[in-house]
């Protein structure tokens, strides 16, 4: 009996065999029916499947650039499909086409071989450029004009905290997208000059090449003091008015956070500047200043920082002002909404000549959208309208409360300009949506105040 089942083994392997032998799919993909052009990181083939009713689908197998086998299928569905799993271009990469049954039983292979162009990582590292910033900054600025994909980490090389040895520490990860992008940012550590250390991944997890940037080496900035400029107002927006405390003097005491305010109930001691009616540029003036800085001479500027007044007011939630019967002349700008005239949308002009003829030259500019949600503001800690998060009613919790500024910051390779022009485009809306639709918290004659001015440059 066992040499019979040995015998019938031996049958039916012998069967399998010449099955498998025989299991080719006899219709064959032409090579005309195959065409690529490269692009980043791969390459598209164009197929015409034969109009043959057993064709079920076209397999691409080829070898990727870590040496792993790679099949791509397409269908009738389409007609194309993507080439992955390259980096540098490449020139004549072989793959062979076959097409299957519904059996997935594949016919005789087309040899075929394409081209490709370099990956997102690897462009992305190539156009890459990395200079210097303002104090521990640095700036880093890319280029890429398709849309890719893959990751790129930031490091510079500094000092493990924890092992006290020279290690690489990472300071971002990030996306690489299409367009043009600057990225500024801060070492975390005090040194003479940095080796930044820069490498990418694909979306698959691989990495993809390194470069280093040696002695990086960030620009020194020093603050201008209110004595070495001068307050210019060419549009007569500033509201002067020493009863009640509002001027552009109140811009340059040192007042960061509203310490004179603090504790002070709704009143004439504002110690603050504002701007208006209508302090923001419009269509028909679009680089209208709120104000000119004359910096006495030519100097590269750094940073602009624009602080608001934080949330010291023992009247809060009311605010300056308020909005019960009105306790001074005032009332109806502050509308009980101090937030509602901080800038949302600021640009910084420079030039060397203030006459008719003056070319204002664009810096830097900021938005943010005039409606987004307050804790996302560059001023959330001045909204008295949450008064719970955000009061101050004493001195030590105002020590302990950093100050809330708008930051200009300036290209560290910029050039050297006497004047700076600062323009508002826009305010914020009344953080408290309950208040927007009313006349209540409103700021429709477009008033702006800031509590106080920083201006700093290279130091020579």
């Amino acid at each position: 009996m066992k040499k019979i089942y040995s015998i019938i083994i031996c049958i039916l392997w012998a069967l399998c065999s010449c099955q498998d032998e025989e299991a080719v799919f006899d219709v064959k993909m032409p090579s005309e029916g195959v065409s690529f052009y490269p692009i980043a990181g791969g390459a598209v083939m164009h197929y015409k499947l034969p109009a043959d009713e057993n064709v079920y689908n076209i397999q691409l197998c080829y070898q990727d650039a870590f040496g792993q086998e790679i099949i791509r299928t397409g269908s009738y569905a389409c007609d194309s499909l993507i080439i992955i799993g390259f980096n540098e271009a490449q020139k004549g990469v072989k793959g062979y086409v076959t097409l299957c049954d519904r059996n997935n039983v594949e016919s005789e292979k087309l040899e075929v071989t394409f081209d490709t162009k370099d990956s997102g990582p690897v462009t992305f590292i190539n156009n890459l450029k990395i200079g210097p910033g303002w104090g521990k900054g640095f700036t880093l600025s890319y280029e890429l004009k398709e849309d890719v994909s893959g990751m790129a980490h930031v490091f510079y090389i500094g000092e493990d905290p924890i092992s006290k040895k020279t290690d690489t520490i990472l300071i971002k990860s990030f996306a690489l997208t299409k367009g043009e992008v600057t990225l500024r940012d801060t070492f975390k550590q005090e040194r003479e000059s940095y080796d930044i250390v820069v490498r990418t991944e694909d979306f698959r997890g691989y990495m993809i090449k390194e470069k280093i940037w040696s002695n990086i080496t960030p620009r020194a900035v020093e603050r201008l003091m209110p004595k070495m400029m001068e307050f210019q107002d060419p549009e007569g927006l500033s509201i002067e008015d020493p009863v009640f405390k509002l001027g552009k003097e109140y811009l340059f005491d040192g007042d960061t956070k509203g310490e004179k305010c603090l504790g002070k109930e709704t009143g004439a001691d504002f110690y603050t500047f504002l701007a208006g009616p209508m302090a923001i540029s419009t269509p028909e003036n679009p680089d209208k200043p709120l104000f000119v800085i004359d910096m006495k001479e030519e100097k590269m500027p750094a940073e602009v920082r624009l602080y608001g007044m934080l949330a010291v007011r023992s009247d809060w939630p009311w605010g300056p002002g308020g909005y019960y019967p009105e306790p001074n002349k005032y009332g109806k700008i502050w509308t009980s909404c101090y937030p509602s005239k901080l800038p949302s949308s600021v640009t910084l002009f420079g030039s060397n000549s203030i006459d008719g003829n003056a070319t204002w030259e664009k810096i830097v500019h900021f938005e943010q959208g005039r409606d987004i949600i307050n804790e996302d503001r560059w001023c959330a800690r001045c909204n008295h309208l949450d008064y719970r998060q955000y009061a101050i009613y004493d001195t030590d919790k105002l020590a302990l409360t950093p100050p809330a500024y708008l930051s200009l910051l300036c290209p560290a390779d910029g050039n050297k300009y006497r004047y700076l022009k600062v323009v508002v485009n826009d305010v914020f809306m009344n953080p408290d949506e309950g208040f927007e639709s009313a006349e209540i918290g409103a700021n429709y004659d477009k008033y702006v105040t800031l509590n106080e001015l920083e201006i700093y440059t290279a130091k020579d």
